[in-house]
């Protein structure tokens, strides 16, 4: 909780500095995208990257990255997995070990393709859910 009320204090900091509640909902949908890229090490880089490539606040989308850290990154993994085998076959990951068993098939491709799914899922909702309440907070104070 404590990390959700820093984030908040830094939103409305910048929201009073001049960012319009699209930049900074922008800049958080782009870093919780980043947050589900399954590939470990490279998320604050690509952050930093993005946000000098789309001209965005890079710290406003290294903290949208932040969803994912070490405690909830395994649950972002199997849970992509299973988004991914959900769309790719029909049903959950078997988890077996086999020599025959393909891992860029069985594992690898739909860890990709639940973290893109889920990516543009969660992004685009937390880029309606902040919009939408820096909107009201500017309304409500206006």
């Amino acid at each position: 909780m404590r990390y959700f009320s820093r984030l908040k204090d830094v939103i409305i900091r910048y929201s009073k500095k001049g960012l319009s509640p699209q930049e900074i909902a922008l800049a958080i949908a782009v870093g919780t995208f980043i947050a589900f890229i399954p590939i470990l090490g490279t998320h604050t880089l690509t952050a930093f990257a993005l946000a000098y490539v789309l001209r965005l606040n890079t710290l406003i989308v290294i903290l949208g990255s932040q969803i994912s850290n070490p405690l909830s990154y395994p649950f972002q993994l199997f849970i992509s997995a299973e988004v991914g085998s959900l769309i790719l076959n029909g049903r959950l990951v078997e988890i077996s070990f086999s020599r025959e068993i393909s891992y860029l098939d069985h594992y690898i491709l739909p860890i990709i393709v639940g973290s893109l799914f889920l990516g543009t899922i969660v992004s685009s909702l937390s880029y309606i859910v902040i919009k939408n309440i820096l909107h009201k907070r500017r309304r409500l104070s206006a």
